[in-house]
């Protein structure tokens, strides 16, 4: 397989290079395979995990193409919607065994589960499925049904996800099981990058534009990520693409059907449906009671089905849920957490899509396309980011509103000219993402602990708490609030300065040395369940799969004999924990009790004393508890 995908990238240049370009590219590609050649005999015998390496070379034989393809003279490239949908295919395809080296999680093996019943047992009942495991493609023996999934009357498992998701995977399942299944998503992922550009195209974003930044959007995270995952977000994406381009032509043969699949594939999408169909119902002076049942029939059809199969219109949904947009905390902490947290925020985890952040605040000057599609869902996000599992929940970062990112896209292309100087980095960081989530897949996944996985491995191997330099939105830090006001700052100073291109990269650099030289400070609030804690013995404290693990307090279960190890804060500090027996254990060099405190739920504090500033033991001398933090209240 290796060797099938390093032949099909040897291919691409000739595909889409000609003349003077490809010779050069032919020149720089045979110098890197010589250069790797060398670095292979070099490494033999290292330590180095073979499958990042390999997936390191493909992602940057990747870029190398990318490169030319963004710098090449408009008459040396072969270019168009269907070649790039082409070339996103063959990446997508490429990028699949990386993501089956390790089981489908989440929702997606339920979706799969759907797919088997439906191709097998031409049913929506999951009973058989879950009763033989061994023998669906999901390869997962461990599946129960969800919380909250429908009962039947007569004890039939359904599933409590739309099932239109499920039916479009039936022919790849039966054709190559779990791999055609993700084939299935690669061709609409395919599809989505050929209607971006055609919007890019409907806009007026030039071809040179359009080519530099292309492989950003189809080749970087999320959509890469969920171009070969099992979630309606991609499929979604492409309809409402071509939804937003039918109603900026006036075609309803275009708009209408793209926006029927968009609401079967999830019911939250009717949120987004409800926008578009205003504003394309709006441009029209006269509505026919045709065009009236058309309409009813768009939002009630799928309402009909969920029905069906539930016994309620809404499914899962409850009314209740729509008063949370009005929620503003929750509102604003979701909006920037959307932007900024180091788990699952886009400045972190998909960094080129910073500058729409900056296209929304020019909103007037943007294409028409960019504030159809970005009003269009405006609505849906509003009501998902107050939600607790809008950053905690278990799901890949930036799930939810993948299905604005060509729009977020065509925000970036319209300020190409003005931020050049920034897709350089952006460049290196996205790359280094994507060899980061093609690796290690799971990775992608993440729980509601606070931290980010760049914060963990920093502070792994600094022994300090690099995590509270990193802004979370999950559990509420400084660096959040700071990261907030800097980037209100900066959104509104935008429109009146020009920052010199001189300063961007020495300001980076000086502002990551002081967050390493402070993050080697002992911190003022120890996390007992974060990485930089040398744990010797216990365990994390929800587990880790718990359901709707961010309403619980984190923290480590220790026994008698276990120990924690990190830096704090001379003088006085409180320690909280919760005991159902009572423990003892012992800090500085002193002995502290910890009293009973009832259930998992209930927590208490003790005071403890540190003579001085440095790494500290805390060891566990007797009982059991949670210990959930220790935060320093003065000398």
């Amino acid at each position: 397989m290796t060797i099938f995908v390093f032949a099909l990238f040897a291919l691409l240049p000739y595909a889409f290079f000609r003349g003077r370009t490809l010779r050069r590219y032919a020149a720089v590609d045979a110098a890197v395979w010589a250069l790797v050649a060398a670095l292979a005999m070099l490494t033999r015998d290292s330590s180095f995990d073979p499958i990042l390496l390999l997936i390191a070379f493909a992602v940057a034989k990747l870029a190398l193409f990318s490169l030319f393809l963004a710098l090449a003279d408009a008459s040396d490239v072969r270019w168009s919607a269907n070649r790039a949908a082409l070339l996103a295919l063959v990446v997508y395809g490429c990028a699949i065994p990386a993501m089956m080296q390790f089981p489908i999680d989440g929702d997606e093996p339920f979706y799969l589960l759907v797919t088997e019943s439906l191709a097998h047992d031409r049913d929506l009942d999951l009973a058989n499925q879950y009763a033989t495991l061994t023998k669906s493609a999901t390869a997962r023996t461990d599946l129960r049904p969800q919380q909250g999934d429908p009962v039947g009357r007569n004890g039939q498992r359904y599933s409590r996800h739309e099932p239109f998701l499920s039916i479009l995977l039936i022919p790849g399942y039966l054709a190559g099981g779990l791999a055609g299944a993700l084939a299935t998503m690669a061709i609409f992922a395919a599809l989505l990058a050929r209607s971006t550009i055609r919007l890019f195209e409907d806009e007026g974003i030039s071809d040179a534009t359009t080519r530099a930044l292309f492989p950003l959007i189809a080749f970087g995270p999320p959509i890469l990520f969920f171009a070969v995952r099992i979630w309606p977000e991609v499929p979604a994406a492409w309809l409402l693409v071509e939804a937003v381009r039918g109603v900026r032509q006036r075609r309803v043969a275009r708009w209408l059907p793209a926006l029927f699949a968009l609401v079967l594939l999830k019911l939250r999408f009717m949120l987004i449906a409800i926008v578009v169909v205003f504003r394309a119902l709006a441009a029209r002076r006269r509505m026919t009671a045709m065009q009236y049942a058309v309409v009813a029939l768009l939002f009630a059809t799928p309402l009909a089905i969920v029905w069906a199969i539930s016994g309620s219109a809404t499914n899962v949904h409850r009314a209740g849920e729509l008063r949370d947009p009005f929620a503003i905390a929750g509102v604003m902490r979701g909006l920037f957490g959307l932007a900024l947290d180091g788990a699952a925020g886009i400045a972190f985890q998909a960094p080129f899509y910073l500058l729409a952040l900056f296209a929304l605040v020019g909103w007037r000057s943007m294409p028409e396309g960019f504030r159809l599609g970005m009003s269009s869902v405006a609505l849906y996000v509003l009501y998902l980011c107050p939600r607790p599992e809008w950053h905690g929940g278990w799901s890949p970062p930036l799930r939810y509103i993948t299905v604005a990112m060509p729009f977020l896209a065509l925000g970036c292309a319209a300020l190409l000219d003005r931020a050049r100087v920034y897709i350089a980095p952006i460049a290196i960081a996205t790359i280094a993402l994507v060899i980061h989530g093609l690796a290690y897949p799971w990775r992608l996944f993440h729980i509601a602990n606070g931290e980010s996985t760049l914060g963990e491995w920093l502070s792994i191997h600094l022994h300090a708490d690099v995590s509270r330099m990193i802004p979370s939105f999950i559990r509420l830090n400084e660096a959040a609030i700071v990261a907030s006001i800097v980037l209100v700052v900066c959104l509104i100073a935008s429109r009146f300065i020009t920052v010199p291109r001189m300063l961007i990269a020495p300001a980076l650099a000086l502002l990551i040395a002081i967050g390493i030289a402070t993050a080697r400070r002992p911190s003022e609030r120890i996390e007992f369940e974060d990485a930089h804690v040398i744990h010797r013995g216990g365990e994390l404290y929800p587990w880790v799969y718990e359901i709707a693990r961010y309403v619980y307090r984190g923290g480590w279960l220790v026994t008698r004999g276990d120990s924690l190890s990190f830096l704090a804060r001379g003088g006085a500090s409180t320690l909280e924990y919760a005991s159902k027996n009572g423990a003892t254990i012992s800090i500085g060099g002193r002995t502290y009790t910890l009293a009973r405190t009832g259930g998992q739920f209930d927590y208490g504090s003790v005071r403890v004393e540190l003579e001085r500033d440095g790494r500290t033991e805390l060891r566990c001398v007797s009982g059991d508890a949670n210990l959930d933090r220790m935060v320093h209240v003065g000398r």
